[in-house]
């Protein structure tokens, strides 16, 4: 017994054995297996990170960088209504962010009702004489010496398109109390951040004036439309609920019912300086059947935002057009000076009625003081 017992005992001591063995190896592959995921670990999901889309640029019409206008230059030379100098730093505006073209809603020409009979004393001249140069120039000191034989008032008139009374200015010839007659008118529209004040300011009415009195202009009237530095006049392009509108068909029919003019197309210039300039080459190339000669004068080209069809070099190519006197003038040393030769050439190209002045001179007051003389040498060529 005592043997069966010790041979009983070897073979459960050998079971053992193998047993612990057999564990001894599971657990020596489970430690290489969780050695190897630690020396190589699983790959973790992306994290998707966030894209930082680009802000949307604001669109505009109008870039407000200039003095007595609007231009494209980083810093622009101000000179003020008193014509002092100052220094503007100008933050040029973002270009904007092609958008889908709306379409563009046209506006009718206005239709002047005439209040009284028109007296047939005025005919324009066929042919207008080619314009020269000037040697006489409008300085400070002539116009503070001067005397008008004529008169100016102050005018407002009620827009539905701002829904307020608007100012104008208005040059009346002299005799115009006394002689029942009728005259042509001039529109000349201002710089921006001016208003109505800054034609009369740079001598307009009194060269007009001396030129009446000693025989070398013909009387006119001229009109002097007042716009605020913020609102239509530098936020909108053309079209309805523009300054366009408001011109055409507010002003103009105003003008002819309150004063002697003659209502015909012949007898219509508009006229303008830097953003004046812009928005008298779009009211007349939309227009032509309201006006027939057009002035810009360092007209802010360069700055011009506008969609193409209120765009000056588009609208060019409009039939009517080709019925225009067209006048375009800058400095020498003018930022508006390049895009102003640029419609010039492009007018030319297109065959049609385009003059081109380069003065000395840059966008200021200056330059277009001494040269006002010029400018109304064009407009009333042949009236």
């Amino acid at each position: 017994m005592d043997g069966h017992r010790g041979g009983h005992g070897r073979e459960s001591g050998s079971a053992l054995g193998s047993v612990l063995f057999r564990l001894a190896v599971v657990l020596g592959l489970a430690m290489l297996i969780a050695l190897a995921f630690l020396v190589h670990p699983l790959p973790e999901s992306p994290v998707a990170t966030p894209s930082s889309a680009p802000s949307a640029r604001p669109s505009a019409t109008w870039e407000r960088s200039e003095a007595g206008g609007n231009g494209g230059t980083p810093a622009a030379e101000v000179a003020d209504i008193g014509g002092s100098t100052a220094t503007a730093v100008v933050t040029l505006a973002p270009s904007p962010t092609p958008t889908s073209t709306p379409t563009p809603t046209p506006t009718l020409p206005p239709s002047p009702t005439p209040t009284d009979t028109p007296v047939p004393t005025w005919t324009p001249t066929p042919q207008a004489p080619a314009l020269t140069a000037t040697a006489e120039l409008t300085t400070s000191a002539w116009l503070e010496t001067y005397t008008l034989a004529g008169r100016v008032e102050q005018g407002s008139y009620a827009s539905h398109v701002t829904a307020r009374q608007e100012p104008y200015r208005v040059y009346l010839p002299p005799g115009y109390d006394e002689q029942d007659r009728r005259y042509p008118v001039l529109y000349l529209l201002h710089g921006w951040p001016y208003d109505e004040s800054h034609w009369d300011v740079l001598g307009v009415d009194e060269t007009a004036d001396a030129r009446i009195v000693d025989g070398t202009m013909n009387p006119l009237i001229i009109v002097l439309p007042g716009a605020d530095a913020g609102g239509l006049y530098v936020t909108t392009s053309g079209g309805p609920g523009s300054f366009e509108e408001q011109l055409v068909n507010e002003l103009v029919p105003t003008i002819d019912a309150t004063y002697r003019t003659v209502q015909t197309r012949e007898a219509r210039a508009i006229g303008g300086i830097s953003r004046g300039g812009v928005w008298s080459l779009e009211i007349a190339f939309r227009h032509p059947d309201v006006f027939a000669i057009v002035g810009a004068h360092s007209p802010a080209l360069s700055a011009n935002r506008a969609p193409s069809y209120y765009d000056p070099f588009v609208l060019l190519r409009e039939p009517g057009v080709a019925g225009l006197r067209i006048y375009l003038s800058a400095g020498d040393a003018d930022w508006a000076r390049q895009a102003t030769a640029n419609l010039h050439e492009v007018l030319e190209r297109e065959g049609l009625n385009s003059q081109l002045a380069l003065h000395d001179g840059g966008h200021r007051d200056e330059l277009w003081r001494a040269h006002v003389g010029e400018y109304l040498a064009f407009y009333a060529a042949g009236w």
